[in-house]
């Protein structure tokens, strides 16, 4: 059954006559009658009685026009809920995001962007890159920042932001005074490091593999804020990307020597998305703000 076949019958069984029908509806009379057609078929009984030049409803064509008419409200309904829901204006949107990337840049971007659009509804989710794209396939957020990972079929992944990662320490750290530092350097050093299965971490272990190291972990934990804190109270070092915006005592950030490492990111959502307003309009906010931060 087709969804433009109860709007042909609707039509015919208000002016119960096939060509005047066919004619309003801007279709040939054979088209007409043969999805009515089709309709009784897959129905399994008549709708219409011929009196005449005249198609009459009978009981069960009245019995299915009452159910078509309860069918064509509740979509219209539904239309009007989708439109005001991805309406940009009132609409609501459910955006994810790293940890690492909340308080740096999406807090900054939610400012202005609340400010532009004040009736969105917007929630917020914080998880790492990969459970963010298994809820970006599960329909759980709309769009996510993130960084580069195993991008699934009919994902959209657009770059925003190359960041550089960077020894952080500790500022009375006897490598504090450095303008650069190797790896090699921090061999006998304590790390404090984000969890097994983070992007992140997966690259920092790249790197570590790359000069044969095993560093000691002292503390492995979820966000890079908590990893700051704890660096800040002297209990090791990291290798993070810039903790912009973020105000924690005593910590600095001191370019890698011997080897280049950085983090790309960006905003994923589903292809077919994009024609979504909400969804597209929050795609070129990003976009714009990402660019004014570069």
């Amino acid at each position: 059954m087709e969804w433009h076949h109860f709007e042909y019958f609707k039509q015919l069984a208000k002016l119960e006559n096939m060509s005047e029908t066919a004619k309003i509806l801007n279709v040939s009379q054979s088209a007409l009658s043969r999805a009515i057609k089709n309709l009784e078929k897959e129905l399994g009984v008549p709708l219409f009685n011929r009196i005449g030049r005249k198609l009459k409803l009978n009981q069960y064509g009245i019995d299915f026009l009452h159910t078509t008419n309860n069918i064509v409200g509740e979509m219209e309904i539904y239309k009007n809920q989708v439109a005001h829901d991805t309406n940009i204006e009132s609409g609501k949107l459910t955006i994810g995001f790293l940890h690492s990337v909340g308080v740096t840049y999406i807090s900054d971007f939610l400012k202005a962007f609340k400010k532009k659009f004040p009736k969105i509804r917007l929630k917020l989710i914080q998880n790492h890159a990969k459970k963010l794209l298994e809820m970006l396939d599960d329909g759980e957020v709309d769009i996510i920042v993130t960084t580069v990972s195993e991008i699934t079929p009919n994902t959209q992944f657009e770059p925003l932001l190359e960041e550089e990662l960077y020894i952080t320490l500790n500022d009375t750290h006897p490598l504090a005074h450095h303008d650069q530092i190797s790896i090699k350097a921090l061999y006998d050093e304590k790390f404090i490091l984000l969890k097994q299965n983070y992007v992140l971490r997966e690259q920092i272990d790249e790197l570590f593999k790359h000069f044969d190291f095993v560093p000691e972990i002292n503390f492995e934990g979820d966000e890079t804020i908590t990893i700051a804190a704890f660096i800040s109270s002297g209990l090791g070092i990291s290798i993070l990307p810039h903790l912009r915006n973020i105000q924690i005592a005593n910590l600095k950030q001191i370019p890698i020597s011997d080897y280049v490492a950085n983090r790309k990111i960006g905003l994923c959502y589903k292809t077919k998305n994009q024609s979504v307003p909400i969804i597209n309009q929050t795609r070129k906010s990003l976009i714009d703000y990402f660019q004014s931060v570069k």
